[in-house]
């Protein structure tokens, strides 16, 4: 924190600064010339209340109701970790279900419910800085200087989504057919708005700027009100169930998906379209309705054996579409606010305050949706043969197989033509459309055998090979990663979460001591003693995770001024690891080379991989019963018991040298889950 020698230097040299300081706290215990260190302590409280209500009531023989209500609200109250903040987070999720069940006849049976799914969130942070304190202040400033620990600002999200459905489904047996049919509505609301990032921050990258108000850069964003959005699916379908033979079942079904347009409530929605030369008029719909989302249904249940044979074979076939979430349509023009950049290398002498003559054109981003997406879909196949061993054992070999298509992707458009060196829109620069673009494939071969505890024994094995492509189009959290919009296909390589190899083995085991058992069988107070033993463990196994190697260049190294998610050029002949492969030296830096100017990347996606994993977790139990309703129950557990560092992935970006292809992190940092160090832990517990 700035100490009094330096607050008294800025309000002699920059009085018009000086509100800024009170930004931050007071100093106690002196660090150098000009600061000082602040500790604070905070309260961090947390309460929760939740109940449920349920309600049957049966009528008659053939009709029934239920009705169930569920809520659950908690409040979080607890320091921020940047200066003077606080963090205090309501969360209120609810869910209500009603269901009037008919039964007209035994082979006629219609099941009528309706729900309403709602789950509020309001999100405050409360700062310290009072010039920066709200997001409903607009022309607030903070002010942000190296050395210095920024002050906290105040910030609003709140977010209530609601889904409303209402389902009709019917049941009718007709000899060997089981036919069920219905409909499904359900209506989604997302009301949400969010902010409190400072309207302006001027940045200072000395303290001694500082005090003489010397600005190196001021950046002024204007505010942006979220509203709120609906959207309504319509599903209607048909199944039957057939049974061909005693021991061959044969379903097959067809479903049909209608997701209406997104609208905003209040039609305050923005559409930008080429067609329309920049914002389209208010009123016109963000994309055009698609009705020809037809997902077949196909499912085979075969006994070779008959009905008392040890051997099933099942086999299946699905198409399911996407409707996209919400969110991704409610920000879809998060960045279309307009906002002021001035630095000191364009403005000499620049300093607070700024005036409008100083300041360039804003800058304006707008995102859009195409105007001519479809729901996009995956096709899922899968086959499975399980058999029963001897000793209980039962064995099961599965391959499953999927393909997406018209997967979600956000993908960069508006950029420059290279032949003409212009932009469709002239008025914008580049901006994100969300569209549905991607593909994918995924194959697998899983292999398992269990056995159920029998004779005090219980042991599972499974092992899973696996193998995922995509070209973005893999979700939310892979977005705007396409290299080269003019050949979305050159991004077709390894998923971002695609392991090759992954292996788990668990175990119970009961030693066989004490009353009943095998060895020391005893009663009275030995028996208690020795008895009720029990040892279990899990060990784990993966193959490394994907790592996308990528560079930093320059929006005018590339022919359409794209410069998100470049990849370098891999050198011909060389491997991307080292012959000497540590946690230091992951990759080879020779491997590869900046592209030439006016040339993408020649590297895939994610060609990288990071260490592998392994851990073993045990845990040793008893359990004392006392009398037929108390015990006393113990265990001591062990988490990573060989205590062996678990690597994350190295850092993968190729331009910042001193890093690249080092591993500074664990798989976890964290104090609880898989991945961490050694942990190990006692339980004692009276349960009656």
């Amino acid at each position: 924190m700035p100490n009094a020698a330096y607050r008294a230097s800025v309000a002699a040299n920059s009085p018009i600064l000086s509100k800024f300081l009170d930004s931050w706290p007071v100093g106690q215990t002196p660090v150098d010339s000009i600061t000082d260190q602040w500790t604070s302590t905070g309260v961090n409280s947390q309460r929760e209340d939740s109940g449920t209500f349920r309600f049957d009531q049966r009528f008659n023989e053939k009709t029934s109701l239920f009705v169930r209500v569920s809520i659950d609200d908690a409040n979080i109250n607890q320091p921020l970790d940047t200066v003077g903040g606080r963090d205090n987070p309501r969360i209120r999720p609810s869910n209500y279900v009603v269901q009037l069940t008919h039964v007209f006849s035994p082979t006629l049976v219609n099941e009528l419910r309706g729900g309403i799914n709602r789950s509020a969130l309001h999100h405050f942070q409360f700062g310290t800085s009072p010039l920066s304190t709200d997001n409903n202040e607009p022309g607030t400033v903070a002010a942000s200087v190296s050395v210095f620990d920024g002050p906290s600002t105040d910030s609003l999200d709140t977010e209530v989504g609601t889904t409303i459905d209402e389902y009709d489904d019917l049941s009718i047996v007709r000899g060997r057919h089981t036919i069920k049919m219905g409909i499904g509505v359900e209506r989604h609301r997302l009301n949400n708005s969010s902010g409190g990032i400072a309207s302006g921050t001027l940045t200072y990258s000395s303290p001694q700027n500082f005090v003489n108000n010397v600005l190196d850069d001021y950046f002024f964003a204007g505010q942006l009100t979220l509203g709120g959005h609906r959207r309504t699916y319509i599903m209607p379908y048909v199944q039957d169930t057939y049974k061909v033979r005693s021991n061959l079942t044969v379903t097959y079904g067809l479903r049909w998906e209608h997701y209406t347009v997104l609208k905003e409530v209040l039609g305050r929605q923005a559409v930008v379209k080429v067609s329309c030369g920049g914002f389209c008029p208010q009123g016109t719909p963000l994309f055009s309705p698609y009705y020809k989302d037809f997902a077949p249904r196909l499912g085979l249940a075969w006994l070779p054996g008959g009905p008392g044979g040890k051997t099933v074979i099942r086999t299946g076939f699905g198409m399911y579409f996407s409707p996209d979430q919400m969110d991704d349509f409610s920000d879809g023009h998060e960045s279309t606010a307009e906002r002021f950049d001035v630095s000191s290398s364009s403005v000499p002498n620049l300093s607070w305050p700024v005036f409008q003559s100083q300041l360039p054109a804003p800058s304006f981003s707008p995102k859009a949706w195409d105007p001519n997406r479809k729901d996009g879909y995956f096709e899922n196949w899968d086959l499975a043969i399980q058999r029963m061993l001897p000793h209980a054992f039962l064995a099961q070999i599965t391959y499953d197989g999927s393909e997406g298509h018209r997967l979600f992707s956000a993908t960069r458009v508006n950029l420059i033509d290279p032949l003409t060196g212009t932009r469709p829109l002239p008025q914008f620069g580049a901006y994100n459309q969300k569209a549905n673009l991607g593909n994918s494939n995924f194959h697998s071969l899983q292999v398992s055998v269990k056995r159920p505890l029998t004779s005090g024994w219980l042991w599972e094995t499974h092992y899973m090979w696996s193998h995922g492509l995509s070209d973005n189009g893999f979700g939310a959290g892979e977005t705007a990663h396409i290299q080269n919009m003019s050949c979305i296909r050159c991004d077709y390589s390894d998923t971002p979460v695609d392991i090759r190899h992954s292996l788990s083995i668990n175990s119970i085991y009961e030693l066989p001591l004490g009353p009943g058992r095998r060895f020391l069988n005893a009663g009275g107070i030995a028996g208690k003693l020795l008895g009720g033993w029990n040892l279990s463990g899990i060990a784990a196994a993966t193959s490394g995770r994907p790592i996308d190697i990528l560079i930093s260049r320059p929006s005018s190294a590339l022919p359409d001024g794209n410069s998100r998610n470049q990849r370098p050029d891999l050198v011909s002949g060389m491997s991307i690891y080292p012959a000497q492969q540590t946690i230091n030296n992951w990759f080879n830096p020779a491997a590869f080379a900046v592209p030439v100017v006016g040339t993408w990347g020649n590297l895939g996606r994610y060609v990288g991989r990071g260490p592998g994993y392994y851990e073993i977790d045990t845990a040793l139990e008893k359990e004392t019963r006392i009398t037929e309703r108390l015990a006393v129950k113990f265990g001591a557990e062990a988490f990573n018991l060989l205590n062996h560092p678990i690597y994350g992935n190295p850092a993968s970006n190729f331009s910042k040298t001193a890093s690249f292809g080092v591993i500074t992190t664990q798989l976890n940092d964290g104090a609880t889950g898989t991945g961490t160090s050694r942990r190990m832990q006692l339980m004692l517990r009276l349960a009656f």
